[in-house]
């Protein structure tokens, strides 16, 4: 990964656990919805969407879904939230046009004379694979995220050079994701938290870290550089980093990532392409790395979390906005089943899980205005019906968490203005009433509202902006 000294930190402070596989990257936050006519982000877009393709939405041009018609613009008005439905030959009065490479998620494919499609974005742009959503004809309702390429001949029945791309006049771009280098803690096998943290990237424009410790001791750290795509850092078992990132997955869209360690010593890395879903990648014990694999086709998911069990399974957590979180398992065997909600709580906007030694299987969750909440499955492999609240604060933005290998879980949480802290229940099972401040980001009182903590780092130099 290139390295840049422009900035220490510019964003929320980030601990990657060298002890136990964790996850520290926040998707997209859920967004409220538009006003008809009004402004809309891409992601909204994408939700709307999706929901005429969960609802199996028929093709019928006399018939009509929430208000819209059920045909390929009217589809298309419904997405993009318009006052009636247009058809292809007026939805340019309410767009610009663009470029084929100028697309972005929520913009159209419009072949004036007949037909129109929703672009949901690249998958490999470089080749010119993406998808998109469409409703076609009787035989084929509502569909997507479908796969195309930008370079083939027909799309939907139709010549390729008939459509031309439009983006709608309203549309937004989704919230700038905070950048910021990555540092690392460490906390001794005898629980002391080392003085300082380590600058172990430096590449400021870094926007989501995952990690993952192997059994032979070594630990991988997963960052992701927009526009670039995601890198490998490598600390060795006996402590030293490598010198330089290896780039494992070229899709400059990704935006959340996660990772997770087999018993086998593989090691698998989940990533995020917006309007694409979740695509899995495995390094092998021998260090060699597969091409990715499509597991979940869900483009509206914005957050992912994952763990490997001692039996050799592995569980992807998924975030949907305003529909809660979905859990795939992939057999030791290397099947993947389908998902399973475990968790319906619309207003979460971050996750993250860790799998202790005992088996069970630890999902905590970031409730806007909550704060945190843990839900667990046993050994035996059942879901708790009820989550339970462990953080108080409902500052709190993003969320990562660790087992370590004497059974103890340590879920930490950043809350911005004040810094990341850790909290882990006892023996017993209780958790704490409070936690530690092992990493203070400036901006704020070392004792957030509502929890009775002790900061023990406010290195001043973390704090620049």
């Amino acid at each position: 990964m290139p390295k840049s000294r422009t900035s220490r930190l510019r964003a929320l402070a980030v601990l990657v656990a060298v002890t136990a596989t964790t996850t520290f990257a926040s998707g997209l936050p859920a967004h409220a919805d538009s006003s008809v006519d009004g402004s809309i982000t891409r992601s909204e877009v994408l939700n709307r969407a999706q929901s005429w393709v969960d609802a199996h939405v028929p093709y019928n041009q006399s018939g009509h879904w929430g208000g819209y018609r059920e045909d390929c613009s009217g589809y298309v008005s419904m997405a993009w939230h318009l006052s009636t439905s247009l058809v292809t030959q007026t939805l340019p009065s309410v767009s610009t046009k663009e470029s084929y490479s100028s697309l972005k998620p929520g913009d159209i494919m419009d072949y004036t004379a007949d037909h129109t499609f929703l672009f949901a974005g690249w998958t490999n742009k470089a080749n010119g694979d993406f998808t998109y959503y469409a409703e076609s004809n009787p035989n084929d309702p509502t569909h997507g995220p479908t796969h195309a390429n930008i370079n083939s001949s027909s799309i939907e029945g139709w010549p390729t050079s008939n459509y031309d791309a439009y983006r709608y006049q309203n549309i937004v771009d989704d919230p700038v994701t905070p950048t910021g280098t990555v540092w690392d803690r460490t906390r001794s096998a005898s629980g002391g938290w080392d003085a300082h943290a380590t600058e172990i990237d430096d590449n400021s424009a870094v926007t989501a870290v995952a990690s993952a410790t192997l059994p032979d001791g070594t630990v991988h750290v997963l960052t992701i550089v927009p526009g670039s795509g995601v890198w490998d850092r490598v600390r060795s078992a006996s402590g030293a980093w490598a010198g330089a990132a290896t780039k494992i997955d070229s899709n400059g869209g990704i935006t959340a990532v996660s990772a997770a360690a087999l018993p086998d010593g593989t090691l698998h890395v989940q990533t995020l392409v917006p309007g694409a879903g979740v695509w899995d990648r495995t390094r092998s014990a021998s260090g060699s790395w597969s091409s990715s694999s499509q597991i979940d086709s869900n483009g509206n998911i914005t957050a992912l979390a994952s763990s490997g069990l001692k039996d050799g399974t592995l569980h992807v957590q998924s975030l949907v906005p305003g529909s809660g979180i979905w859990d795939r398992t992939r057999s030791s065997s290397g099947s993947w089943s389908s998902s399973t909600k475990i968790d319906d709580n619309g207003d979460i906007s971050a996750i993250a899980s860790a799998a202790l030694s005992d088996g069970s299987l630890h999902v905590d969750a970031v409730v806007p205005g909550s704060g945190v909440w843990d839900r667990t499955r046993s050994s035996a492999g059942t879901w708790a019906g009820a989550a339970t609240q462990i953080d108080a604060n409902g500052d709190v933005a993003s969320v990562s968490a660790s087992a370590l290998p004497d059974g103890s879980l340590h879920v930490d949480a950043v809350v911005p203005g004040s810094g990341v802290w850790d909290r882990t229940p006892s023996s017993a099972g209780a958790w704490w009433s409070g936690g530690v401040c092992f990493f203070y980001a400036g901006g704020g009182v070392g004792r957030p509202p509502q929890l009775r903590r002790s900061v023990v780092d406010r290195d001043e130099h973390r704090q620049q902006r």
